[in-house]
C-alpha cells in the first residue's frame, strides 16, 4: 500500500513540474518592458533623446497603450535617440524578442531594433496606420545580451510598448530543476525497494 502511495507522489511531482515549466519559460527577462513605472526605469537612453517620454492615454494620433496604462513616444529630430536594456539569460537557449510599434508614416522618420548590435529590423518612415503592430523575432542567448532601439521622427512621434524577451519552451531545460526532480524520484524509488525487500 505504501509503495502505491509513493508512486502517486512521484506522479504528482512530475505533473507539477510539467505544469510549472511553461510559466518559468514565459517570464519576461526585461525590467519595465511595458513602461508601467511611468518612466524609463530599467532602460538606458542614449543619442538624441529629446522629445522622448512615457505617456498614458491619447497622445498625438495614438489612442493609448497597447498593454497596461503607459507607453513610450519618441520624436528626436535630425538624429536618432536610442533605448536599450541588457539582461542575463542562458547561453544557447532560444528566445522570443517581441515589441509593439505604432507609427503614422511621418517623413523623415526611422526605427530599428537590434540584438547585441545585430539589426533585426530597420524601417524608413514606418507606418502602421497609427495602430499597434507586433514585431517578433527568434534569437539565441549568449548568457548576457542587449536589445537596442534607435528611433527618429522629425515631424512628430513613433510609439513603442510591451517589449519582452522570453525563453522558448523546451529549448534548454533548467539543470537545477531537473537534477532536483531526478534526485527526489531516485530517493523515493530507493525507499520503495527497501520496503518491498522486507
Amino acid at each position: 500500500m505504501r509503495t502505491k502511495t509513493l508512486l502517486v507522489v512521484v506522479a504528482l511531482a512530475l505533473v507539477a513540474f510539467t505544469i510549472s515549466a511553461p510559466a518559468t519559460f514565459a517570464q519576461n527577462l526585461l525590467t519595465n518592458g511595458s513602461f508601467e513605472t511611468g518612466d524609463f526605469t530599467g532602460w538606458t537612453t542614449g543619442g538624441n533623446f529629446e522629445f522622448s517620454q512615457v505617456v498614458s492615454g491619447p497622445y498625438y494620433v495614438y489612442t493609448g497603450a497597447e498593454d497596461g496604462n503607459y507607453y513610450a513616444t519618441f520624436g528626436p529630430v535630425s538624429s536618432p535617440g536610442t533605448l536599450s536594456q541588457s539582461f542575463s539569460d542562458q547561453a544557447g537557449a532560444q528566445y522570443t524578442f517581441s515589441f509593439w510599434l505604432a507609427a503614422n508614416g511621418d517623413s523623415p522618420s526611422s526605427f530599428s531594433a537590434s540584438w547585441d548590435g545585430t539589426q533585426l529590423v530597420s524601417l524608413t518612415d514606418p507606418n502602421t496606420g497609427a495602430q499597434w503592430q507586433q514585431y517578433t523575432f527568434t534569437t539565441t542567448g549568449t548568457g548576457h545580451d542587449t536589445i537596442t532601439f534607435a528611433i527618429q521622427d522629425d515631424p512628430a512621434y513613433i510609439a513603442l510598448d510591451n517589449v519582452s524577451v522570453t525563453q522558448q519552451s523546451g529549448t534548454v531545460p533548467e539543470p537545477s530543476s531537473i537534477l532536483l526532480l531526478a534526485s527526489g524520484v531516485l530517493g523515493l524509488g530507493s525507499m520503495a525497494r527497501r520496503k518491498l525487500s522486507r
